[in-house]
């Protein structure tokens, strides 16, 4: 570990944390891997909603830790006016990085302290959908930060066009999932999704799939939790297997051992999507829309699967039975993704390009 003197200091700034999501898993192995590579980290959530456990890790792993838990958005512009003061008092940092999408991070850039580099990282899309929402408050993050980072080439590529400046790309930390798998007892193939239950993640259709009598010997398993699915709203689907929201690294484990394809059929504006990364260290192998990044981690045409964005049931449906097709034709195998994780997408593959681009690596 550095000495206290030595180290560099990070001032880290995200709109929010959920109980689960990608920003949220990503967010936890950036403070883990910036911390473990001896640098000091001060957190501020604009809207925190995290589970006990999570804050606790935040406070083992961070220097300060700032949680703002105001629902009405005056009260949240007051708290982070009254940390902007506090922050304007301390030392300088090295780095700023700016997390998420959102009005916010524009106003809290202007009441920081002194700073060397200023890293805005765009975790969705950047399509012409996407920016469609950017605000005009945001739009001035996107040209004013000294970096923005993506996710992906071809989401850097779409946002590159439009801001007219360069865009850098570096891949989100995701966890590295080692998990021995399991048969379903029934014999079926278990399709499944984990994540945040909105519509535009493809729930609906995957509830519709498992109606299908063409799919009769797939099982379909759902984790997560959303408005729009309150309790009970699966028991209407007999074939899908609801098993509720999952919390830490154990529960994501014990998930994707009890799956033989995730399913992210998507119309939402996906960056890079961490489970996927997830799926692949494990080598769950995986079925997914071309959304965003996804095509750039597709890297075996047997065990990770894109399909258009735009396709019908049928065609979704058809994808479906042909990848059921060949796992149980011994076609699918679990090796090439999970070499490309590991050689790409690892935590000690990321943590130099980060530790780079927010300036860590030079010296005083």
């Amino acid at each position: 570990m550095a000495q206290a003197s030595d180290k560099k200091r990070i001032l880290v700034y995200t709109t929010q944390l959920m109980e689960t999501g990608g920003i949220e898993s990503h967010l936890q192995e950036f403070c883990r891997q910036m911390a473990a590579a001896g640098n000091e980290i001060d957190l501020v959530v604009l809207n925190a909603a995290m589970t006990p456990e999570t804050e606790e890790f935040y406070k083992r792993t961070c220097r300060w830790v700032y949680f703002g838990k105001h629902g009405r958005s005056y009260k949240r512009l007051l708290w982070m006016l009254q940390l902007g003061i506090k922050l304007r008092g301390t030392r300088k940092y090295d780095a700023v990085y700016t997390n998420g999408q959102g009005e916010s991070i524009w106003m809290f850039s202007r009441m920081l302290p002194a700073y060397d580099k200023w890293v805005h990282h765009h975790h969705t899309s950047g399509d012409a959908k996407d920016q469609a929402t950017w605000g005009t408050k945001y739009r001035k993050t996107l040209q004013e930060a000294n970096t923005i980072v993506a996710c992906s080439f071809r989401n850097a590529g779409d946002m590159k066009v439009v801001l007219n400046r360069q865009i850098d790309v570096i891949p989100v930390f995701s966890r590295n999932v080692e998990v021995p798998f399991t048969q379903s007892p029934a014999g079926k193939l278990r399709f499944g999704y984990y994540g945040r239950l909105i519509p535009e993640k493809g729930i609906d259709l995957i509830c519709r799939m498992s109606e299908d009598a063409d799919l009769k010997d797939i099982e379909f398993h759902l984790w997560g939790e959303g408005k729009q699915y309150p309790g009970g709203y699966f028991d209407r689907y007999p074939n899908v297997r609801f098993h509720g929201p999952f919390a830490g690294e154990e529960g994501l484990k014990k998930a994707i051992a009890q799956l033989d394809v995730y399913l992210l059929l998507s119309t939402h504006p996906e960056g890079l999507p961490v489970s996927l990364l997830e799926a692949m260290s494990a080598g769950l192998p995986w079925l997914a829309t071309d959304r965003g990044g996804i095509p750039d981690i597709a890297c075996d045409p047997q065990a990770t699967r894109v399909i258009p964005a735009g396709s019908s049931y049928e065609e979704s449906k058809a994808a479906v039975m042909a990848f059921a097709k060949d796992i149980r034709s011994g076609l699918v195998t679990k090796t090439a993704q999970k070499e490309l994780y590991a050689n790409r997408f690892s935590a000690a593959a990321l943590r130099s390009a980060w530790g780079d681009i927010l300036g860590l690596h030079k010296q005083n």
